[in-house]
């Protein structure tokens, strides 16, 4: 596959060794499907490898310099061709112990871990969702109590991807019930917790739709003895941990929908060469061509958002508009992409003698796990909006003085010289009226206002409130009671325009028609 410019060396490297290993082991990994078996020798082949140390500091047998989040990606990518049961059980580990153990462990705890994880001998999980606790992770139920130089956890987990497979779990409990430490998100602290920690055991294996030689488990935490250095930061640092993981996490889940991806196009392209119907092979067909043309461009789309997100959290950058993006976008049009294979395969697409079908099982579960993309699009909306803010100022709007139609005239902002100076209420209202004008259904912000008046925050407050007060103005207030909006009543339009000030009639029109 191409590689990125912006790749060094090492990662273009990597990308020909994982590409040239998945192609080796795809025969052993669709077997492992039809028995309903974990790979095990794949993975510890992963680990003989070294490339489960790509975000791992050298220090401790790992290759960060040279890999980082990037080369983590490129693993995935093409890890994932061979099956989702092969680039799991290496997602998980990455963003359930890796990351978080080099991040907030104390030393002695990474030296005894990392060099570990890094040889492939520690897989990881993470343990987040409870049976009463999905999206809504800040209510977690699962509590942890501090008795002397050990914490006691309790609590149940379920959902666990690699739960049965995992020699280490980041698991998430409330050590907090106190309002204030619950309002600043201080009241979860995470842990790490062995497999065969006494009082920790597997509840239940789930069947779910798709993953079907993954293990999926609901997990037990009863009475459960953790010491305190295995505890991820401070107390209280739960959240913390969770969101730096999960940015990582939700990359990571993108990266491994893009192997899949490519399969489905090879398999979509190898069908339908070959197969015959009307006189002709089926990729002769304007519609199967169409399907083809939408999985190409949304695989090449789908590679740039993910590599991307990885760039960025190379750079040190959080990634959180970046990693919810790739993530939606990869799976929410991964699932298009793997039903328009499907129906270019036609009956043979529904059969598991081809791997197709099985994409589309798993996707669905990728859709929900790593937080669903309706969680993605809040996430996007706030933190990619935020990120965006600064390149799409509110226009400044005028009435053209000879077309008499509203134009654009500034974005954000007036010149300060070309401001109106506040005498008075009567400049604010004027504003108001002039708005009304041009935005005639919409209110003003206090800095729209300011973008054209040549006053401050608390002048225009002062204002508004008396202008409200003489039923001129009708202002909104947030749940403070500061005030956010404010538009002209019809009362206060009377007192500052005339009906001829507000007059517009094209043309067009004929003057009989007017009234």
């Amino acid at each position: 596959m191409e590689k990125f410019p912006w790749w060094n060396e090492a990662q273009k490297a990597l990308a020909d060794e994982v590409d040239a290993f998945s192609d080796e082991i795809t025969p052993k990994a669709q077997e492992l499907v039809w028995k309903r078996e974990f790979p095990w020798e794949i993975i510890r082949e992963v680990g003989k490898r070294g490339w489960f140390g790509a975000v791992i500091p050298e220090e401790y047998g790992g290759k960060k310099s040279e890999w980082g989040y990037t080369g983590c990606c490129i693993i995935l990518e093409y890890l994932s061709r061979a099956g989702i049961a092969v680039a799991c059980p290496y997602l998980l580990t990455m963003c359930g112990g890796t990351h978080q153990i080099e991040d907030f462990s104390p030393p002695e705890k990474k030296e005894e871990w990392l060099p570990r994880i890094a040889r492939g001998e520690l897989l990881g999980a993470v343990g987040l969702t409870e049976p009463y606790v999905g999206s809504d992770a800040a209510s977690v139920e699962t509590v942890a109590r501090r008795e002397g130089d050990e914490y006691v956890i309790s609590g149940k987990k379920r959902f666990i991807t690699s739960g049965l497979s995992a020699d280490i779990y980041v698991v998430y409990a409330r050590t907090s019930d106190d309002p204030k430490d619950i309002a600043k998100y201080r009241h979860i602290t995470a842990f790490i917790v062995e497999r065969g920690t006494e009082g920790f055991h597997v509840e239940k294996v789930n069947e779910l739709i798709g993953f079907d030689n993954l293990y999926n488990a609901y997990l037990d935490l009863d009475e459960v003895r953790v010491p305190v250095e295995n505890r991820l930061g401070e107390e209280g640092d739960g959240w913390k941990v969770m969101m730096s993981g999960l940015n990582f996490e939700r990359t990571m889940t993108a990266a491994s929908m893009l192997g899949l991806m490519r399969e489905a196009l090879r398999y979509a392209v190898f069908h339908s060469e070959r197969r015959i119907q009307f006189g002709q092979p089926t990729i002769n067909i304007g519609v199967n061509q169409f399907k083809i043309a939408d999985m190409v461009w949304i695989f090449n789309t789908a590679r740039l958002l993910t590599y991307h997100a990885a760039h960025v959290l190379d750079l040190g950058g959080t990634a959180a508009a970046e990693a919810a993006t790739a993530k939606m976008f990869t799976t929410e049009f991964g699932m298009k992409m793997f039903l328009d294979a499907v129906q270019v395969m036609g009956g043979d697409g529904v059969t598991r003698f081809y791997p197709v079908e099985s994409y589309i099982r798993d996707t669905k579960i990728m859709q929900i796990a790593a937080g669903t993309n309706e969680i993605m699009k809040l996430i996007i909306f706030s933190q990619g909006l935020r990120a965006l803010r600064k390149y799409i100022p509110p226009p400044v709007r005028k009435v053209h003085p000879e077309l008499r139609v509203p134009i654009t005239v500034a974005f954000g902002s007036l010149r300060d010289e070309e401001k109106r100076k506040v005498e008075g209420e009567e400049d604010v209202l004027r504003a108001l009226a002039e708005n009304y004008k041009v935005n005639p259904g919409l209110a003003m912000t206090l800095d729209d206002m300011k973008g054209v008046l040549a006053a401050d925050d608390e002048t225009l407050t002062r204002m508004l409130t008396a202008l409200e007060e003489k039923k001129l103005v009708k202002t909104f207030k947030d749940k403070k009671g500061q005030i956010r909006l404010a538009r002209i009543t019809l009362e206060g339009l009377k007192k500052t325009l005339t009906l001829e000030e507000c007059k517009w009639i094209p043309s067009w029109v004929l003057e009989k028609d007017v009234f």
